[in-house]
């Protein structure tokens, strides 16, 4: 964490003179948490992302005066967004639920604002880390509402802003005035980095999200019906191969243009549709569902449409309980992956050629010896067949068990295998005998 307030702690150089920036204040009008900066030999005054969030790795400067922003990082995506919410500010009036359940005393406050929400979730995490390590700290959230259901307890106050997420790159001069006018009266605040990626040791989803995990121990229970999930988003689909999804790039480009809607999701419909009935024909009795936001199409009656156009806290909740339930969830590289991925047993994503370069950051792994991460988590080019996908996800359901079993230390002792083995036996054994399957009192085969 930084000092945020009544001066931040930052270094900024001016694009001009070439000497430290002299911060005079600070500035949170939505996602951007600022420095006010003023160069001491031009006068001229910025802006300057604060070590946090995105701003930790790539900090923006932002010219008051003029709008320009200096990028020396090459971050177009950045600049350009913040060069946008400064041009089209605004200064509207929203609703701000301010939740305190004790004094802060020593406040901390942790941004979680933003437009995508993968980003705002990544945020939120870093809270069990004061929670945990912090115990002193008064943590302060500032969520947008679509969040307020996975705050987890502990927290000082929570800040909700009736922001929605298409709204939350945007720069609200009402909102940073509101902000300031709460946090003034404080003799001094501080702010939290908010990692964009915080490490897995220091979250548990359960915590947030108040839904166990699946039990990875318990992986062949229910194999004569093991559960599948597909996480289904209509903005980017699931195309069977690259030159599809080329069209599909360069269609819903046009007819964005013109105001149309449509996307190609009845050939994802019938993708998952051959993915499950690959699946049934190897498990007939599978629990096959499909979970996300959307409605178009339907789908076979022995397929659970779980899809809603409307998400509220308890939807959220009950899709995140059905996760915990699968034993593999598949879907398509994106935000949409965070949660699926934090609650079941394993995970096949489908990843566009554009995307390879985020790989694993919509992933949320728990902390895991590497060759079991490796077991537990596939990629595969978005172009995979519905026959390659469900060939990878048949294996799994197989043999991720006895991966996992062999990897275990027991199986890696050279001192115990290479003299007594009798108690590695019977540690065998017990194994074997906690995965029989009762129905045919049989182990499964090694890998």
């Amino acid at each position: 964490m930084i000092k945020l307030h009544p001066i931040p702690t930052v270094s900024f150089k001016c694009p001009y003179d070439n000497i430290d920036l002299e911060p005079v204040g600070w500035y949170i009008p939505g996602m951007r948490t600022l420095a006010d900066l003023r160069c001491p030999e031009c006068g001229l005054r910025f802006y300057g992302d604060l070590p946090a969030g995105h701003g930790l790795y790539y900090p923006m400067l932002l010219e008051q005066a003029t709008g320009i922003v200096h990028d020396r990082y090459g971050i177009g995506w950045s600049a350009d967004w913040l060069r946008d919410s400064y041009a089209q500010r605004v200064d509207t009036p929203m609703e701000l639920v301010v939740e305190e359940f004790r004094p802060l005393g020593q406040p901390v406050l942790l941004n979680c604002i933003d437009t995508l929400y993968g980003h705002c979730l990544l945020k939120l995490l870093n809270a069990q880390y004061y929670l945990d390590h912090r115990p002193d700290l008064d943590i302060i959230l500032l969520i947008p509402r679509c969040l307020r259901w996975m705050v987890p307890d502990g927290v000082a106050a929570v800040w909700t802003v009736d922001l929605p997420l298409r709204q939350g790159i945007e720069w609200n001069d009402w909102l940073a005035d509101e902000i300031k006018r709460r946090i003034a009266p404080l003799s001094q605040c501080w702010l939290s980095i908010a990692l964009s990626h915080p490490y897995p040791e220091d979250y548990d989803i359960q915590r947030f999200s108040r839904v166990p995990p699946f039990p990875i121990n318990e992986w062949d229970r229910h194999q004569e019906r093991p559960t599948i999930t597909f996480i289904w988003r209509e903005d980017r689909v699931w195309p069977s191969d690259t030159g599809y999804s080329y069209v599909h790039r360069i269609v819903r480009k046009l007819t964005c243009r013109v105001g149309l809607r449509r996307r190609p999701t009845n050939k994802q419909r019938r993708q998952v549709v051959a993915l499950a009935q690959t699946l049934r024909s190897t498990y007939p009795g599978i629990d096959f569902a499909v979970v996300g936001q959307g409605h178009r199409g339907r789908f076979p009656t022995w397929i659970t449409d779980l899809r809603s156009v409307e998400i509220d806290k308890s939807l959220e909740k009950s899709w995140c309980e059905r996760y915990a339930k699968s034993h593999i969830v598949i879907g398509v590289h994106g935000s949409n992956m965070l949660l699926p991925s934090a609650h079941a047993g394993a995970t096949v994503e489908l990843v566009p050629q554009e995307r390879w370069g985020n790989l694993v950051q919509d992933i949320l792994l728990e902390p895991l010896d590497p060759r079991e991460a490796l077991l537990r988590y596939r990629f595969l080019p978005i172009g995979a067949s519905a026959a390659t996908v469900g060939a990878v996800t048949i294996d799994l359901l197989r043999h991720l068990s006895d991966g996992l079993r062999y990897f275990k230390r027991p199986w890696c002792q050279h001192e115990t295998l290479g003299q007594d083995r009798l108690p590695f036996l019977q540690w065998v054994n017990r194994e074997r005998e906690s995965t029989e399957d009762p129905a045919t009192n049989s182990s499964r085969n090694t890998v």
